[in-house]
């Protein structure tokens, strides 16, 4: 059985959530490093990711001072801090940005991260204006905010809501709640123009709540061409809507 014929697999409830999650970091790599490509240039040495997964993202940053991961999934965590086992510069804890405990807080603070990753979270939190309040206190004066989040209204459909999106994201709307904090825009750019239409047939004219054996075949056949194409020109709309802030 190949990869992407265990993706539709582990569609099936009889996966476990965990084996999914796994599954989904592996067939998804070349397109999860395509998104921390958009980063590249900003990212620090010491570093906090926001619902972290099993470690996908963190995994290709390289090496760097200090990487802390947190997300809400006690296994998911458990499993990225063995991923994670020999470098002792990654660790893991488990907390929600939008209810941090005061002792967590504190933690987190004085660890001074120059560098905040969020990627396809932020819209799973019902108030995103306080979590970007929060993402601006846990950084350090200059540090900076990696912000991806999915993008156009239009696009939002069955799989959103099954997946617990509250929203999808224009840059007027973005740039209004970021307005609500000391966060500066460095650069903001639409992401992935062809994945977008492809989520509009699939997700919104066709109202599919899964991705399946063709969609990721489809993406990672095309990635190498969207990259080139995108470097050179950013589209007018995409899948995603990248932001590079900077805390004042």
């Amino acid at each position: 059985m190949n990869v992407m014929s265990q993706v539709d697999r582990y569609n099936d409830p009889i996966g476990t959530r965990l084996d999914r999650y796994v599954l989904f970091d592996r067939v998804n790599r070349p397109y999860a490093a395509w998104q921390v490509q958009q980063f590249r240039p900003y990212l620090g040495r010491r570093i906090l990711e926001i619902g972290c997964g099993v470690g996908g993202i963190i995994d290709l940053l390289g090496p760097r001072d200090q990487i802390v991961g947190v997300d809400v999934e006690e296994d998911v965590l458990a499993y990225a801090s063995d991923r994670f086992r020999d470098r002792p510069e990654c660790r893991f804890l488990l907390a929600d940005v939008g209810n941090l405990d005061g002792s967590v807080l504190a933690e987190l603070e004085a660890q001074e991260f120059d560098t905040l990753i969020c990627m396809n979270v932020l819209e799973h939190v019902r108030d995103d204006v306080a979590a970007l309040q929060m993402m601006e206190r846990l950084l350090a004066p200059n540090g900076v905010l990696a912000l991806l989040v999915p993008a156009h209204l239009a696009l939002y459909g069955p799989y959103d809501k099954l997946d617990g999106h509250y929203r999808r994201y224009s840059k007027s709307y973005l740039r209004t709640i970021l307005g609500h904090t000391g966060l500066g825009e460095i650069r903001m750019h639409y992401f992935n123009a062809v994945g977008a239409a492809g989520w509009w047939v699939h997700h919104r004219l066709l109202k599919r709540t899964i991705h399946g054996n063709g969609q990721f075949a489809v993406m990672n056949r095309l990635l190498p061409f969207v990259r080139l194409a995108e470097a050179w020109i950013k589209p007018p709309f995409g899948l995603s809507l990248v932001a590079v802030c900077r805390k004042a």
